[in-house]
């Protein structure tokens, strides 16, 4: 057993689900707090065995009067952490 929290995923995704427009996309009606999904914003998605970086690119309307955000994957968290050490964005 681990004393880490669980990873607190904000848009759960499926990092295979890739539509037309060559973007992820996930449903945001999925997002416990859907208020952090916005165009622009980075954000956590994925799942907890497998988060990953995401930007939001956009919300469009999908079927059944559910909304479609597509996210364009950054990378892994750990790679952000270690860019943001690096910079000394972040401390060590």
């Amino acid at each position: 057993m681990t004393d880490q929290p669980a990873v607190r995923v904000t848009l759960p995704a499926d990092v295979a689900q890739v539509d037309q427009t060559g973007y992820v996309w996930t449903f945001l009606d999925r997002a416990a707090e859907p208020e952090r999904v916005v165009p622009g914003s980075l954000i956590v998605a994925g799942d907890e065995e497998e988060p990953f970086l995401a930007k939001v690119v956009d919300i469009v309307d999908g079927p059944g009067g559910r909304r479609i955000v597509h996210v364009d994957v950054v990378g892994v968290p750990e790679q952000a952490i270690e860019e943001l050490r690096h910079s000394r964005l972040l401390a060590s």
